[in-house]
């Protein structure tokens, strides 16, 4: 009966250890693209964003090169 306990519990910590893991993926990926970062589906949207003097040159540089692209 110990070894079932013991099972659950390691299966248990695999499965917060893979949850935690996915979101730090997630949290990276979100930070270095600039889509997901600033929500840009269309061009207009990457427009404005283009105009906007709060984001940083580089992410403008990315969102240049996702404009042009389209």
């Amino acid at each position: 009966m110990n070894s079932i306990y013991i099972l659950i519990a390691v299966v248990i910590l695999i499965q917060i250890g893979i949850f935690i893991m996915t979101r730090r993926m997630r949290k990276r990926e979100r930070a270095n693209n600039v889509l997901l970062k600033y929500k840009i589906n269309t061009r207009q949207r990457a427009w404005q964003l283009l105009a906007d003097p709060s984001i940083p040159k580089e992410d403008k540089e990315k969102i240049q090169a996702y404009y042009d692209a389209e």
